[in-house]
């Protein structure tokens, strides 16, 4: 076999071969992506299903207020009215609506009226429907402590049927009290109604009651979706609903059509084979073309060879190609070709270690330009007067110092500097009344006046760059020996950025000057930091932080 033949046998036989690894690759990437889109697409689906579930316990509660806040309901529990005007409950109005029972309760927590409104086809007693209700966790006390004329709703279980429900203080029109009593409006959870749900949906679901295991399991998923069969061309998935007291209730069962992607993958074999057919065309035509040039080029060069051995031929002539030497022409552009990449690896380097340089300059730049702009917001956004603000940069100084001297990582104390400039930002969701008095606030008041690291944290988990950094405005407030807020956290628990910057933040308070205030001496400041040592502050970095204090102190008297 020539060469020419090989190079085309490889050529044609590597770009099959890339072809169809790339055909593979594609149509495994479409199976894949119709699966998960059936998969987001079925939990969706079963999401809507319980959402409207749910919403038509809501419903209900709109539906039961209609009567719980009438006269004539107001007037029968008040003793007014000796019955129940029942011309006012249209039976069959209600029926066709879905609502299944009405009970009419007492302040003295006592039934005085019952009221059945089930459908012949699937009887119901409202007796057994409040024992179900009532007899649920906590259900008597949810029921009767409620708050507001809201009242609530929820979803109980009737063996293995699911109701719904509402319960609605009883008011007079106007919606005053105090209550004269409770009304509970009741609706089953029929195959009517989840068809309802269905058709209003697009959606084709049905209710699953849970098996004893399950009720019994404690660790029941969320949701399910079914691993799909190749040859079946359906998704099937189910999701966990549970009752107002958190107990799993039942399954929503969903079953849809899976993505046809046959026309797809049709489409790409297509493209795929007409991509072939491309490569075996391209491998023929490149084939011509080392004829015609190649191999011609060779055949010319083997007849000026044999012309030089003929004893005809002048004794000076060469082997040319279009009247230059060969050999000489090859060995001139090798030798270009080399020398330009010499040149141009060294231009390459120059200019990189340029541009790395100016990368440099740019980032201590725009890093420098970044801290100052933070150092002024956190300047003019923390809450206090002018004294304080002007040394909060003074107190991240500190803290950044008092990390990098135990060893933290540069990385870190640069966003540890940062949450010492907005240890205190949080103070802007706390009323101002609350920071004006906070040496003498009330149980509520205080209770609101801890929540400024919890303000604080959220404030600037929302930024990116902010996000390591909340570790201080977090934490800063918490004592070593667990009385701070706002989570209770003692000794080791706090982060140690928090237990530095506790301690810097008393010796800022100590030393930060204003007009007429005479600063403590170095003395003084260790004895005050050592009287909280071990309640407040961590005692190993209070010692780390006192022979700071005096190493600054030495330093500053050699200066002088």
């Amino acid at each position: 076999m020539t060469l020419r033949k090989k190079t085309r046998l490889i050529l044609g036989i590597t770009m099959l071969v890339l072809l169809l690894l790339l055909d593979i690759v594609f149509t495994s990437l479409l199976r894949k992506s119709a699966e998960v889109s059936d998969r987001d697409s079925m939990e969706l689906n079963l999401s809507k299903a319980i959402v409207s579930i749910n919403g038509e316990a809501e419903a209900l509660g709109a539906i039961a207020s209609n009567w719980a806040y009438s006269d004539f309901t107001w007037m029968f529990m008040q003793g007014k009215a000796p019955t129940y005007p029942t011309k006012v409950l249209n039976r069959d109005a209600l029926t066709r609506i879905g609502i299944s029972s009405m009970i009419f309760i007492g302040n003295d927590k006592q039934v005085k009226l019952f009221k059945d409104y089930s459908p012949a086809e699937m009887p119901s007693t409202p007796q057994s429907e409040f024992s179900i209700i009532s007899s649920r966790k906590n259900g008597m006390e949810t029921l009767f402590n409620m708050t507001g004329i809201d009242g609530n709703s929820g979803i109980a279980l009737r063996g293995k049927d699911p109701i719904l429900f509402s319960a609605k203080p009883i008011l007079d029109s106007n919606m005053e009290g105090p209550s004269a009593g409770y009304l509970i409006v009741t609706k089953a959870l029929n195959e009517a109604s989840v068809q309802a749900i269905s058709r209003n949906l697009g959606f084709s679901f049905v209710i699953k009651p849970l098996t004893d295991e399950e009720i019994n399991a404690t660790d029941l998923p969320y949701s399910v979706i079914d691993e799909p069969d190749s040859k079946n061309t359906s998704i099937t998935g189910r999701m966990l609903v549970r009752d107002t007291a958190g107990t799993p209730s039942f399954w929503v069962l969903g079953t849809a059509q899976r993505t046809n992607i046959m026309n797809a993958e049709k489409h790409l074999q297509f493209l795929f084979i007409a991509l072939a057919a491309l490569s075996i065309l391209l491998c023929c035509l490149f084939d011509q073309i080392m004829k015609a040039t190649f191999f011609n080029r060779m055949t010319r060069l083997q007849k000026e060879v044999e012309s030089v051995r003929d004893e005809s031929a002048p004794k000076d002539a060469s082997v040319t190609v279009d009247g230059c030497d060969e050999l000489t022409s090859l060995q001139r552009t090798l030798g270009d070709v080399l020398a330009y990449k010499d040149f141009a690896n060294e231009k390459d380097k120059a200019l990189d270690k340029i541009s790395v340089m100016v990368y440099e300059r740019f980032a201590q730049a725009g890093n420098r330009l970044c801290i100052k702009t933070l150092e002024d917001i956190a300047v003019a956004f923390t809450p206090g007067d002018e004294k304080f603000r002007k040394c909060i940069v003074r107190a991240a100084e500190m803290t950044a110092r008092m990390c990098a001297r135990i060893g933290i990582k540069d990385d870190d104390v640069r966003y540890f500097y940062l949450g010492a400039l907005f240890n205190r930002i949080g103070l802007i969701g706390i009323p101002f009344s609350i920071r004006q008095h906070i040496g003498n606030l009330d149980k509520n008041e205080l209770r609101e006046y801890q929540k400024y690291p919890i303000i604080s944290r959220d404030l600037l988990q929302a930024v990116e760059l902010m996000g390591p950094a909340i570790r201080i405005p977090y934490c800063w407030n918490e004592n070593w020996d667990g009385s701070g807020f706002p989570l209770k956290l003692t000794g080791d628990e706090i982060p140690r950025a928090a237990r530095i910057y506790a301690i810097v933040d008393a010796w800022n308070e100590m030393t930060r000057p204003w007009p007429g205030r005479k600063i403590p001496s170095l003395d003084e400041i260790e004895m005050r930091l050592r009287e909280q040592s071990g309640s407040r502050f961590d005692p190993q970095f209070v010692e780390e932080f006192i022979k700071l204090l005096r190493e600054d102190a030495a330093a500053e008297k050699n200066r002088a």
